[in-house]
């Protein structure tokens, strides 16, 4: 005997959806009985008012369009999220570049890339911990108008080591007339795994940040 399990598996529709096509067939199959059973069995002389009956039929055909609408985006979002599965398993094991200031710290060296502008001259660098507090600060000549790579081991401006946790760059260009602006940051790690816990696809990277797809700059295999 097929069950509503049974079809939820089969088709990829969730056991509610799959419960409500069960119901509505045995409902829809015992009406057709009951009004068969009366035609056959009314009174010629008297017949039965069918109108009740066809306003009915009516409703039953609106549920089931219903149903049958709910099923087809059901299976809509299953097929999206297949694809964007497939999508993310196609990132693992490569070097993903992605937007974030933060990254978490465990023992080994993080690494972000940046946008320098033409006219820079140095890069401020500060690294802030999960209270703000600055741990590292570094000013760096600047790769001007290329993508340059800012490392941070975990050793802190007083030579001792961070601890781990998740930590904030900060990088500000500083040009030879004196102004200076903020820079958009961009983290590089290897993707170890995607991950589908939160209803939505994440990619695990090596150093331990944990981003979306909409966050993937670039990717290149290792």
């Amino acid at each position: 005997m097929t069950t509503v399990t049974d079809v939820a598996t089969t088709t990829g529709i969730s056991t509610t959806t799959a419960s409500s096509v069960s119901e509505l067939s045995e409902n829809y199959d015992m009406f057709l009985s009951i009004l068969t059973a009366q035609l056959e069995n009314q009174n010629p002389l008297d017949p039965t008012d069918t109108s009740e009956m066809v306003n009915q039929l009516i409703s039953y055909s609106q549920v089931e369009q219903q149903i049958l609408a709910n099923e087809y985006l059901e299976n809509l979002v299953l097929a999206t999220n297949n694809q964007t599965a497939e999508t993310a398993l196609a990132f693992v094991g490569k070097d993903v570049t992605y937007n974030g200031e933060d990254q978490d710290y465990e023992g080994d060296p993080l690494s972000w890339s940046v946008d320098v502008p033409d006219d820079a001259e140095t890069l401020t660098i500060s690294i802030t911990n999960e209270d703000g507090l600055e741990v590292y600060q570094e000013e760096i000549d600047a790769d001007a108008g290329n993508t340059q790579t800012i490392e941070w081991d975990g050793t802190t401006t007083s030579n001792g080591t961070a601890d781990e946790g998740t930590y904030t760059l900060t990088v500000t260009a500083n040009s030879s007339d004196g102004s200076s602006e903020d820079l958009d940051l961009q983290g590089t790690s290897i993707a170890t795994a995607a991950d589908w816990s939160t209803g939505t696809a994440q990619l695990i990277l090596a150093n331990g940040a944990v981003i979306g797809l909409d966050d993937i700059i670039s990717a290149a295999a290792v």
